[in-house]
C-alpha cells in the first residue's frame, strides 16, 4: 500500500503545482462611473469648484489625470487638507487613482476640481460641462449642476416652493 500512497501524494502535489503555474486570468479594464456632479455658484473671473463621486466597477485601476472645461481658463485637480490647524490645498500632479471595486469622492474640504478664472458666472440651476481625462480609460464628458450653499439647484427650489 505504500507505493499507492506515494503515487497518490505525488499526483496531488503535481495537481497543486500545475494549477499554481496556470496563466492568470487577465483582469478586465477599469469601468468608471460618475455620480452626483455639482458645483457652487461663483462669479465670472473668479474660481469655482467641482464635486462628484467616481466609482470603478471594473477589474483594473485607472487614474484621473486631468479635467478639461470650456467654462474656465484653467482647470486643476486639487486636494484640501488641514495640517496643524492650517488649511492647505495642493495640486494633484499625479492625478487620482480609482482602484477596482472602490470609489473616490470629490467633495468640499477634500479632493475637488478647481475652475480658475471662470469665463462666465455660475448661477444656481446652471449646468457646467467638463471632461474627465483618464490615464487608461480615455475621456468621459460630464455635467455639473450648480447648486446653492444648501445644496439645491434653482430647479429643485422651483419644484419645492408653495
Amino acid at each position: 500500500m505504500r507505493p499507492l500512497l506515494a503515487t497518490t501524494l505525488a499526483l496531488a502535489a503535481l495537481a497543486v503545482l500545475s494549477t499554481g503555474c496556470a496563466p492568470a486570468k487577465p483582469a478586465g479594464p477599469a469601468v468608471i462611473t460618475v455620480k452626483d456632479g455639482w458645483s457652487r455658484p461663483a462669479p465670472a473671473g473668479g474660481t469655482g469648484a467641482g464635486f462628484f463621486e467616481l466609482a470603478n466597477s471594473g477589474g483594473a485601476a485607472d487614474t484621473l489625470v486631468a479635467v478639461e472645461s470650456p467654462i474656465a481658463e484653467t482647470v486643476q485637480i486639487h486636494e484640501s487638507s488641514t495640517e496643524g490647524g492650517v488649511m492647505r490645498m495642493r495640486i494633484m500632479t499625479d492625478g487620482v487613482t480609482v482602484k477596482p471595486g472602490a470609489s473616490v469622492t470629490f467633495g468640499p474640504g477634500g479632493l475637488h476640481v478647481m475652475f480658475i478664472r471662470l469665463k462666465s458666472p455660475l448661477a444656481a440651476g446652471d449646468r457646467a460641462p467638463a471632461t474627465l481625462v483618464f490615464k487608461d480609460g480615455g475621456r468621459k464628458p460630464i455635467e455639473l449642476t450648480v447648486r446653492t450653499a444648501g445644496g439645491k439647484s434653482a430647479d429643485d427650489m422651483a419644484h419645492h416652493s408653495h
